[in-house]
């Protein structure tokens, strides 16, 4: 069982007091930790972190969306003095604040009216004990409503998504539902969206408002491209015609 944060704030002490010193410019925004199996993390944790970013904008301006950076909170050491801990969510949605471009790390201590509500992680071979242990009672601890865990697939393991949502202190799997095409997928209340394990064992996000999964950068990026050239296109023929009337104006 890891160390649950202690309740905020803490009794007074100098352990304390030099923990709320800190802030985010003065913590390091990574540590030690093994770094992710890049092949099997990269695509699903960068297409989640742009997914949910761009949704959860179109929600609430008060809402932002991080990922692979350090949440600082207020543990506690064997003898239960104060000490400061840290984990790194995949992907993490926070109540409360507004997105900010650039931001270093997430310190609890200097922002305690913002409300983690949601964390991703994607396990791979280093990491995938950890996910399902140590970091799910951290996340509870922190009161964090919800907690998806995606496992890629691995050479004798099917992909697979698992939503856990917290009750009295404790997370309960998130039964599944069925999909429109009869696959099941994991629905959270906290961004409104359906997880779900696609094709070729990719994680996806529909948003059923639409009944359309959500898109990744690239596939945002080509739709866009596509819509500049039409755009373009248009533009030029409405160039034409005018130019044509001219010059039967002039005949």
């Amino acid at each position: 069982m890891a160390e649950p944060a202690l309740a905020y704030p803490p009794r007074p002490c100098p352990a304390l007091d030099a923990i709320l010193a800190l802030h985010e410019d003065s913590l390091p925004p990574t540590d030690r930790e093994p770094m992710p199996d890049v092949d099997e993390q990269e695509r699903p944790l960068n297409y989640s972190r742009y997914a949910i970013r761009r949704h959860m904008r179109r929600v609430d301006d008060q809402v932002a969306v991080y990922g692979d950076m350090f949440v600082y909170y207020i543990g506690r050491d064997d003898r239960g003095e104060p000490v400061k801990r840290s984990v790194a969510p995949d992907v993490f949605v926070v109540y409360g604040t507004p997105y900010r471009l650039n931001r270093r790390s997430y310190v609890l201590w200097d922002e305690p009216e913002a409300d983690i509500r949601f964390v991703l992680e994607i396990a791979s071979r280093s990491t995938r004990a950890h996910d399902h242990g140590a970091k799910r009672d951290i996340y509870a601890s922190l009161g964090v409503r919800e907690y998806f865990l995606y496992d890629p697939p691995g050479q004798r393991r099917p992909a697979a998504l698992v939503g856990l949502r917290l009750r009295d202190g404790v997370y309960r799997e998130i039964a599944p539902g069925a999909l429109p095409d009869g696959r099941p997928g994991v629905r959270s209340d906290v961004v409104g969206l359906v997880g779900y394990v696609a094709e070729g064992g990719w994680l996806r996000w529909l948003d059923p408002a639409s009944g359309k999964d959500l898109r990744e950068f690239d596939e945002h990026a080509d739709r866009a491209d596509a819509a500049d050239a039409y755009e373009r296109r248009a533009e030029a023929a409405e160039r034409r015609v005018a130019e044509l009337e001219a010059l039967l104006r002039k005949r």
